[in-house]
């Protein structure tokens, strides 16, 4: 339904294009001020910022590895709206790593004393978007991104509740 919208509706496409093809450098350039402030803050908030994210990639690219689902437009012969490999889809890299990067970046706001900390609330709706413009775009199923963002945030919070016991 999603890409079928986005097939009908030209800019509704193009902004799907759009998102698809420059939000995973928009949360790279998150990720890399939340390094930044991470340091700048407190150095075990450093710690939890480089390993979750790292650790949720790992675990999402291995969940891809072995369960090797394809891509919508492998499987149901359709042209998707941006180009892209045909590598596995299951569970979507961006929505997992926009996730957990907007998770972990709320988190160091939150510790910051930044008088516009509460903005960056707009992460997780950023993420959400993220997800269904890969969709609309037909390089991800829904549950491909669905996926993701589960093992985002729940890598998140499993991995957040362990340093905040070991480094404590």
């Amino acid at each position: 339904m999603l890409f079928g919208l986005g097939q009908k509706n030209k800019p509704f496409a193009a902004a799907a294009k759009l998102i698809a093809k420059y939000s995973y450098p928009f949360f790279y350039a998150v990720y890399a001020l939340g390094f930044f402030l991470a340091i700048y803050i407190d150095k075990k908030l450093l710690v939890t910022y480089l390993f979750i994210p790292f650790t949720v990639y790992l675990i999402n690219n291995g969940l891809r590895s072995s369960l090797k689902k394809p891509r919508p437009f492998d499987e149901l012969n359709i042209t998707p709206l941006i180009s892209h490999e045909g590598s596995p889809s299951f569970p979507s890299n961006h929505a997992a790593c926009a996730m957990v990067i907007a998770l972990a970046f709320i988190n160091v706001m939150k510790a910051s004393s930044l008088p516009f900390a509460s903005l960056f609330y707009i992460l997780v709706p950023c993420a959400v978007v993220t997800g269904l413009s890969r969709v609309v775009c037909g390089i991800h199923y829904p549950k491909d991104v669905a996926l993701g963002w589960i093992v985002g945030v729940a890598g998140w919070f499993c991995e957040y509740e362990i340093f905040e016991v070991v480094l404590s």
